[in-house]
């Protein structure tokens, strides 16, 4: 019995619509549809883009029996429009789900942003793109009776959109390399290849760094001008490039773009690419076996072994000492080194001024190390910075005078006993003598060929006493200076030697009770005469 009702029942509705579209005197009705259509003016797209795409309806209207104009507009009106857009056989994802456009009446709505992928791979040409429309609208007014009667629908419709995509030039990172060490400086070469179908002309390619552990060139970024860039081809293009001191070992991102003109001479900017480098580990040095004869008011030696820690070889290296105390002063700054492979070790050496001012204490060196790469490029290590001991000012001698009193108004010979107090043997040893009035010499320099540890020596010098001096306790000052065992020339020190003027009693005393002793013999005998008479 399920069948024939079923029958029944669509005999009864295909009479119904015929009896209503049927023209008949005396029915007043109003019928007619929409007619959508979907299109989209602005439908070029380019490889590797995502873009929106702008969606339009358009509704001419399918009007077959007018009657008044509200009852019109309700035929011809979608009401409820959804839409979807698939992807058909076109390379490009759609983002963009089922877009509810809602009433749609006659004229064109619209644009609706349909979001679209295209294929980074995408060959240039036109596809199409599925549209699903569904929508309700009323097929019949019949208006004959009050109320009105309505006929609706609802339909489901197929459409197709038109994308171009189009010819253009597209870039890709094909390589990385890098000669950056964490803390130094180097070159970061970027490959690029234009793989699309269009080359670029006036091209430019700019790098950026967007870690602040990675520098390129200047803080704005960098540019190579690679002029005309045809499909197929790659451009190698090196930057400068440095690492800070407290980057770590890893892989940092690179941000590349191209900019360029298209053939049509427009300019255009394809999209960012990323790439990365991972600095190469910093370069290392050390110092070991340091040495220092270093004392206050004295020439001195610092000694020393440099080792390439790694992890690459260097060339031209020199260790540079940037003293941080004027008082203890580097005679030439710089040590050359030459090549040093990972592990291999160079001595060095310094000869330094300590001056009289310096203090007796530990004193930190500056060491740094300058060297090129394997590309050439200048580098400079980290601070290296040992410690090395100031000794206070040596006494080198025991001066001790021998003789050392004199009279007014006398030639005489000043004696002094000298004995080497320090453990370090002495050569070519002088001693000059330097005097002031009340006294002179002619006689100034003595010299002893060598004086070895707790040796001693007399030293003999001329001085005259003037005859206006008086009778004092005084001093001359003695200046030596000898070779210390490394040839270098030393100052010892500036020794006063105590010298005392004392009274004419000598040779002067003497005349004086000769002379006497004539004027009293002299008194006897005028006396004995003088008596005979």
């Amino acid at each position: 019995m399920t069948a024939p009702r079923t029958l029944v029942g669509v005999a009864v509705v295909v009479v119904l619509l015929s009896a209503a579209v049927a023209p008949a005197v005396g029915v007043q009705q109003v019928i007619g549809s929409p007619d959508i259509d979907v299109f989209s003016p602005d439908n070029e797209v380019r490889p590797g883009e995502e873009v929106s795409l702008p969606v339009y309806l358009s509704n001419g209207g399918d009007l077959r029996r007018a009657g008044p104009e509200a009852y019109v507009d309700r035929v011809t009106t979608a009401r409820g429009l959804t839409f979807t857009v698939g992807e058909g056989d076109a390379p490009v994802d759609v983002n963009t789900g089922r877009y509810p456009a809602g009433t749609v009446s006659e004229g064109v709505a619209g644009p609706y942003p349909i979001s679209l992928t295209v294929a980074e791979d995408a060959e240039p040409g036109t596809y199409r793109l599925p549209v699903r429309v569904r929508y309700t609208h009323t097929l019949m007014v019949d208006y004959s009776s009050s109320p009105a009667e309505f006929v609706d629908r609802t339909r489901n419709r197929r459409f197709s959109l038109t994308v171009v995509v189009r010819d253009e030039a597209r870039f890709e990172v094909v390589n990385t390399t890098s000669s950056v060490g964490v803390g130094g400086r180097g070159n970061v070469s970027i490959t690029v290849e234009n793989v699309g179908t269009d080359p670029a002309r006036d091209a430019t390619l700019r790098l950026d760094s967007p870690s602040d552990e990675i520098t390129l060139g200047t803080p704005t970024g960098s540019r190579a001008f690679t002029g005309t860039w045809n499909p197929g081809e790659r451009r190698t293009v090196e930057f400068a490039a440095r690492a800070a001191d407290d980057a770590v070992v890893r892989e940092y991102p690179l941000d590349a773009q191209v900019t360029y003109r298209d053939r049509d001479g427009i300019q255009r900017t394809a999209r960012e690419l990323t790439a990365g480098i991972t600095p190469l580990p910093e370069q290392t040095f050390e110092v070991a076996d340091l040495s220092a004869t270093l004392y206050v008011d004295e020439p001195g030696t610092i000694r020393g072994t440099l080792t390439n820690t790694g992890p690459r070889t260097v060339a031209d290296a020199a260790l540079v000492f940037r003293s941080t105390n004027p008082n203890v002063a580097p005679h030439d700054r710089t040590v050359a080194l030459g090549r040093l492979a990972p592990g291999e070790r160079r001595e060095f050496a310094y000869d330094v001024t300590v001056s009289e001012r310096a203090a007796a204490t530990n004193q930190q060196l500056n060491l740094t190390v300058r060297y090129r790469d394997r590309e050439g490029n200048r580098q400079v290590s980290d601070s290296l910075e040992p410690s090395v001991t100031v000794a206070p000012e040596r006494t080198w001698l025991a001066v001790t005078p021998e003789s050392n009193t004199f009279t007014v108004d006398s030639d005489n010979r000043l004696t002094v006993r000298i004995r080497n107090v320090e453990d370090v043997p002495l050569r070519n040893l002088v001693a000059r003598l330097s005097v002031d009035t009340p006294f002179e010499t002619e006689s100034r320099v003595a010299y002893v060929d060598e004086l070895r540890p707790n040796d001693s020596a007399t030293l003999a010098f001329e001085l005259t006493v003037s005859e206006d001096a008086v009778p004092t306790r005084s001093s001359v000052r003695l200046n030596a200076t000898a070779d210390r065992p490394d040839g270098e020339t030393i100052h010892l020190d500036t020794y006063d030697v105590p010298v005392t003027v004392a009274d004419e009693t000598g040779p002067t005393d003497t005349a004086t009770f000769v002379a006497g002793l004539v004027v009293a013999l002299a008194l006897l005998v005028i006396g004995g005469l003088w008596l005979r008479r």
